[in-house]
């Protein structure tokens, strides 16, 4: 018979998770590596789910592991804002935003454009192509190339991305350069696929994400597809294509309906679709050259 869920064992749990095992979590809990040991089996007994594996090392998370541990840190965050509110503190809610990789970074390059540290929400930015689930709350905002189609989502509409084929200003005219490949996850996305069938036996290097290709461009070593967003905010890049129309898409903000009126997200989605609008590009004068 399945025990009744207790609280105290999530917070354990999340302990557990965050030490990646019970040797770290009881230095950080003082409560003894045994008695954690058997609250993390209480936990899954009472889920009847596997969370963990046990191995000589430590412990290492399963899926439903990883996936709890998104929700246990949320339970932690609310727990956090409420002992603020109690105590008579401002609480600011941390407003999680999910994007690729190139937009995310374009995104930290213009923070001050759409944020400031007196506002009464914080950023939490998570890069990836891996459209995490905002119906579970496992964001609040997602940055799309298309109209959500779960009618439990809202988007807005926010611009659109093209994309184009750009190498380095300093390589000589006539100078064939070969290309980037993409290999793993990102050689199924659109940019992906697009090298692979128009210039795949011309790639001379390949890398899992096509962010890695930027510094190889710049020292004229090859020629990549980039975003115009990113290409174009370079002055040591030229462009050697048109915008390649195939390969344009759309940008939403996506919120769940049950959020998208609360006061911090309402104004984080706001202040971000003010950006977005104005086609930013990257602000490439934050970092250093190549060397």
């Amino acid at each position: 018979m399945k025990r009744n869920l207790d609280w105290e064992d999530l917070r354990l749990f999340l302990a557990v998770a965050k030490a990646g095992g019970l040797a770290g979590a009881a230095t950080a809990t003082g409560i003894s590596a045994a008695t954690l040991g058997r609250r993390v089996s209480a936990l899954e007994e009472s889920l009847n789910v596997r969370l963990v594996e046990r191995e000589a090392r430590g412990y290492r998370l399963t899926a439903a592991g990883q996936e709890l541990l998104l929700q246990a840190e949320d339970m932690d965050r609310s727990a956090q804002s409420i002992l603020t509110w109690r105590e008579g503190g401002s609480v600011r809610r941390r407003i999680r935003i999910s994007a690729g990789e190139w937009t995310m970074r374009l995104l930290i390059d213009n923070l001050s454009a759409f944020w400031r540290p007196d506002r009464d929400w914080v950023p939490e930015f998570l890069a990836d192509l891996r459209n995490r689930d905002i119906a579970r709350r496992q964001i609040d905002i997602g940055i799309r190339n298309s109209r959500p189609k779960q009618e439990w989502l809202a988007g807005r509409k926010v611009g659109s991305v093209q994309f184009a084929a750009y190498q380095a200003r300093t390589v000589p005219a006539g100078h064939d350069l070969g290309w980037i490949g993409l290999v793993e996850d990102d050689a199924h996305s659109p940019t992906g696929i697009w090298l692979k069938e128009t210039h795949g036996t011309e790639a001379v290097i390949t890398v899992n994400k096509a962010a890695l290709a930027l510094s190889l461009v710049r020292q004229g070593q090859v020629r990549m597809l980039l975003p115009v967003f990113v290409g174009d905010a370079y002055e040591d890049l030229v462009r050697i294509t048109d915008p390649i129309e195939s390969l344009t898409t759309e940008r939403w903000l996506v919120v769940h309906h049950d959020e998208r009126h609360r006061s911090q997200v309402r104004e984080a989605c706001t202040a971000l679709a003010r950006l977005l609008k104005q086609n930013p590009c990257l602000a490439p004068d934050f970092f250093p050259a190549p060397l």
